[in-house]
């Protein structure tokens, strides 16, 4: 593939940008994307892109070549998040109390830059290029809804690869094997003792001992049951017991968030969790009972496309700076479900502006990036694209 996409995608930057403004003014959340859905499929149709709607409020999108090759997949989530935005941009959200707080704007514009400059080169490419606008990442798991709709069946991806705005430099791209974001559960934890008048502690069963016994037990779960060389958090983030100053409640209850990367490690803490809700609730003669919600698969970056984007974009973006190595993050992403499918990457792009006063992490109310990344991802996207869809995963052997 002789295209130089760096300098395409710098030629297209304005236009990338409006699409980033449009998106960012015009926000919506989970399961509500009509009108981002709407106009989305209104460019890919302008593009003369074959494409439909998915997962009710997502798009789904295919660039065939008609030549031999492989299929890859790409993919962009749409929703925002409930925060007011305080940014003070010139595109500042239009939606009251709604923001593209995570940069799902950046990932959607990207990919549609990405889209219009392949399709530009549609006579050049090989294989498949598939294109999923995901809705409803940040709940209710859009992903599984497109499988289900089957986003990932004819043409089969044989890859999928996806961005994330990151705090990080402005620009540099993180290609890392292995864990890449966590599994998020949430648990509930119900103590039931004896309520009654705070004066006459000995005609009650006060919860409140209890749940500080168990909170104790909880906080050395990862020291006590986990091994030092894996990974792991348990949290207690609200708890709720009584009301007035006077009277003890009958029942008590805390609430908090497992996060894991290995499903063997994951098992350990669930089973420990409710080994000690019974004998910490029996141990003071009341009912514990634990409950609680799985979340997300984690995420896990395959470490042959790891390794093979990171070559890519080293030869095909000079001067980019392509990281190997990072921190995994503790958050969920519903990408997982896609790799589930097929070999899968999640990348980071790096958002943060050069002002220190102005790199706020995702969710804040205050996040912004810096808008030279839209180019660099748009280009970096659709160097993977066309490589992957012309030689699949050539290795250094074959290179």
């Amino acid at each position: 593939m002789k295209i130089d996409f760096y300098q395409k995608a710098r030629e297209a930057e304005a236009e990338i940008k409006s699409y980033y403004i449009h998106l960012h003014r015009h926000p919506e959340l989970s399961g509500q994307e009509y009108k981002t859905q709407e106009w989305i499929l209104g460019q890919l149709k302008k593009w003369k892109v074959e494409c439909r709607s998915c997962a009710d409020t997502g798009v789904y999108a295919v660039i065939k070549s008609g030549k031999p090759g492989h299929t890859v997949a790409l993919r962009a989530d749409m929703d925002a998040l409930p925060v007011n935005e305080q940014t003070g941009l010139a595109w500042q959200s239009e939606n009251a109390g709604v923001m593209h707080a995570c940069g799902h704007d950046v990932h959607m514009a990207v990919l549609l830059g990405c889209i219009r400059i392949l399709q530009e080169c549609r006579d050049c490419l090989h294989g498949n290029i598939v294109f999923l606008f995901q809705p409803s990442e940040e709940q209710q798991g859009g992903a599984r809804r497109m499988i289900e709709e089957g986003a990932m069946g004819d043409p089969k991806p044989e890859f999928i690869a996806a961005f994330h705005v990151w705090p990080q430099r402005a620009g540099s791209i993180t290609c890392m094997p292995g864990p890449v974001m966590a599994q998020p559960d949430a648990f509930g934890i119900e103590i039931k003792g004896k309520g009654g008048h705070g004066a006459s502690p000995h005609l009650c069963k006060n919860p409140i001992p209890a749940m500080a016994a168990l909170m104790n037990a909880i906080g050395n779960i990862t020291a006590d049951a986990i091994s030092a060389q894996e990974t792991a958090v348990v949290n207690i983030c609200r708890i709720q017991c009584g009301e007035k100053y006077n009277v003890v409640a009958e029942t008590g209850y805390l609430e908090g968030t497992i996060r894991t990367y290995d499903a063997d490690v994951r098992k350990k803490i669930i089973h420990r969790l409710e080994k000690l809700t019974k004998s910490i609730a029996e141990a003071w003669e009341m009912e514990g009972t634990y409950h609680m919600s799985s979340g997300y698969p984690a995420t896990v970056n395959d470490k042959t496309a790891a390794h093979w984007a990171a070559r890519v974009l080293q030869e095909k973006l000079k001067g980019a700076e392509i990281l190997t190595e990072g921190e995994p993050a503790m958050l969920g992403e519903d990408f997982s479900y896609f790799g589930a499918q097929c070999p899968s990457l999640f990348l980071r792009l790096g958002c943060w502006k050069k002002e220190e006063t102005k790199q706020y992490n995702l969710h804040s109310s205050c996040f912004e990036i810096d808008e030279s990344i839209l180019a660099e991802g748009t280009a970096a996207f659709c160097v993977l694209a066309s490589e992957f869809a012309e030689k699949g995963f050539e290795t250094d052997e074959d290179h």
